[in-house]
């Protein structure tokens, strides 16, 4: 049995990777703003525990997880999940909403790894996922104020993979495609190749396994993202326009 700690636990890929590896025996310490649902799951899993803060809260997490650390013990495998989505039209720029993104998405992560990564290194074991998106390899149409904060954070996963390799800590980022959430529920456009959680947590838990930096998923969707943020600027704009009709 390993001890996992979850971030944006109480919905969407992070409370569906709850259920997944608690079903299978693990312990499981989730952190999320929603106190009820968190209370919800630990009535239903005895081995889940939550904690109710905002991961951009400095202060909060450190606290979140040196509790989680003392209840249920070292952590071994943290997936840093936590984030929000509001789409954007670029004619209309609101900085409150961009700082709020940067401050959740990619300053929650940081948050959380001060507070793991010194006993991991002290250790020499543990293993740390970032959860990114494919909408961080390059942009698309109303995502302004989204995708740069899934960009950074697949370039600090880079980043911080020279430093915490060699101290034995596993590092992997996972960029997932459309998956059906709260999130990506307001989107009023089609969503190509559109995922469960359910599947998003097999997916990811089975990366989790294996030795690959990028965990990417669904296949049939990453695939052609991945061909798409090859092609000249001037195209990719081109196609991508056309295709969710920005042009």
């Amino acid at each position: 049995m390993s001890h996992f700690l979850i971030t944006g636990a109480s919905s969407g890929i992070g409370s569906a990777l709850a259920e997944c590896l608690l079903r299978t025996g693990n312990s499981v310490s989730g952190i999320a703003r929603r106190k009820d649902r968190l209370t919800a799951m630990s009535e239903r899993f005895d081995q889940f525990y939550g904690y109710s803060t905002d991961v951009a809260d400095e202060t909060g997490i450190k606290t979140a997880i040196h509790n989680a650390v003392a209840i249920s013990g070292p952590i071994d495998v943290a997936i840093l999940n936590a984030g929000i989505y509001q789409p954007q039209n670029g004619t209309h720029i609101e900085p409150r909403i961009y700082a709020n993104h940067m401050a959740v998405n990619y300053l929650g992560v940081v948050n959380a790894l001060a507070a793991i990564v010194p006993d991991m290194v002290q250790a020499r074991c543990g293993q740390i996922a970032i959860v990114s998106s494919v909408a961080g390899w390059r942009g698309l149409p109303k995502s302004a104020a989204y995708g740069p904060t899934k960009a950074a954070l697949i370039s600090l996963a880079e980043s911080l993979y020279f430093d915490l390799t060699p101290k034995g800590i596993k590092l992997q980022i996972i960029c997932p495609g459309f998956v059906e959430s709260e999130a990506t529920s307001i989107n009023d456009f089609e969503m190509p190749d559109l995922i469960s959680t359910d599947i998003a947590a097999k997916q990811i838990i089975r990366g989790l396994a294996t030795d690959v930096f990028s965990i990417n998923f669904p296949k049939s969707f990453t695939r052609k993202m991945g061909f798409l943020r090859l092609l000249p600027d001037k195209l990719y704009f081109h196609l991508i326009g056309k295709k969710t009709g920005a042009f």
